[in-house]
């Protein structure tokens, strides 16, 4: 059984690789992913993660966040 990272990282891959492999340029808060039991999408994805972080969802990427 996977732990919450591993999931969260197999979530994030799938919705990187659907708008990847789309023939036209995609919003990954429009692409839809299943897991842990439920329909998501990419701001949901992105929200878990930095729970599971522990920082806010208002975090800088690291590129632009001095404090790393």
């Amino acid at each position: 059984m996977m732990d919450k990272k591993q999931i969260l990282l197999r979530a994030a891959y799938d919705i990187l690789t659907k708008c990847e492999n789309s023939h036209y340029v995609q919003d990954t808060a429009a692409v839809r992913i299943f897991y842990d039991g439920a329909d998501c999408d990419g701001t949901c994805l992105r929200e878990e993660i930095a729970e599971e972080l522990g920082i806010s969802v208002n975090e800088k990427p690291l590129e632009e966040n001095t404090n790393v």
